[in-house]
């Protein structure tokens, strides 16, 4: 697993000004930001596979300490903090995904309990202008500094809510119908415009897969129970029979072997945030062929066998 701070022609290569893991713009984008609007999850992935601090300084930059107005001051909210999707703070469009994964960072980076009740808790519910939290996101980011109390919350509303959402995925595969998701030998892209518009209605009445990883990590990141077990084997039921880090954050260790970890090739498309099935997969998902765009930095490659390592092997 080699980081390489410096270099710009590898496919996903670092914004050394604002510390950030960005990726090439595709061929059919080539005027594109490099998907600097997805920067904190890709670059939360990038310090757990590589730990390099500055990872973390560049995601805590991605937020501004505001002041509140007086009527929020009269209830003794001073402050809040304002998150953005990339450090430069161009667009208040920040996401829900990407404020998790930024706690996610500082959870998994070893912040305090009190250091990370002092940032969730000057949150807002309203995230940006086009996003707010949901109800059971919102006691996440309060389970996840030591609250019992919103952990119990947490479960008590995740549990029924996956538990149903898994049971309409199967529905939705009965429907369509789906086959399960292919391994990358023989996986076959079929490109969006050319696929029936009654499967493409369906692919999105799925639970996204993007999605599925954010939860398997908010999981992941809480303290061991019944509870969290319990809802790990409702999530594993919705994961791809070949999406290794999902399975491995979820406490699956069985389905799979060393091998298939090993022998798995770096893809475009965060492929272990998407499906290899063609009428389901949105994304420009190839295998990389060309050595020098994966002799450094090579994420999607290093993030799998890390996860090996230090899930597989020690829990």
């Amino acid at each position: 697993m080699a980081l390489n701070w410096d270099t710009s022609s590898t496919y996903f290569f670092v914004d050394k000004e604002n510390k950030m893991m960005l990726t090439q713009n595709p061929g059919w984008n080539l005027s594109g930001n490099n998907e600097k609007g997805d920067a904190i999850g890709r670059t939360f992935t990038a310090y757990f596979c590589y730990g390099d601090e500055r990872f973390i300084e560049g995601i805590e930059s991605c937020w501004v300490r505001k002041e509140r107005c007086w009527f929020w001051k009269l209830l003794g909210k001073d402050y809040y903090y304002q998150g953005f999707r990339y450090p430069t703070h161009d667009d208040n469009d920040l996401s829900r995904d990407h404020t998790l994964y930024a706690i996610s960072t500082f959870k998994y980076s070893g912040y305090s309990d009190e250091a990370l009740k002092e940032f969730v808790t000057h949150l807002r519910f309203r995230i940006s202008k086009r996003y707010f939290f949901t109800l059971d996101s919102w006691f996440w980011v309060r389970a996840i500094y030591g609250s019992k109390f919103y952990r119990f919350l947490f479960y008590l509303m995740e549990i029924p809510t996956m538990w149903f959402t898994a049971w309409w995925n199967k529905i939705i595969y009965w429907i369509a119908p789906f086959d399960e998701e292919s391994s990358q030998d023989e996986w076959i892209k079929i490109q969006n415009d050319m696929k029936p518009n009654r499967l493409v209605r369906l692919a999105k009445m799925l639970y996204p897969i993007y999605a599925l990883h954010n939860m398997a990590w908010q999981i992941y990141l809480l303290p061991d129970s019944r509870l969290k077990k319990s809802l790990q084997k409702i999530c594993l039921k919705m994961t791809p029979r070949y999406n290794y880090v999902i399975k491995m954050l979820l406490g699956d260790n069985e389905s799979f072997t060393k091998e298939d970890v090993w022998n798995y090739k770096a893809m475009t498309g965060d492929r272990w945030t998407g499906i290899l099935n063609p009428w389901i997969n949105d994304r420009d998902m190839d295998i990389i062929t060309d050595e020098s765009l994966i002799q450094d930095n090579n994420i999607e490659v290093d993030y799998v066998r890390n996860l090996y390592n230090t899930i597989r092997i020690y829990n």
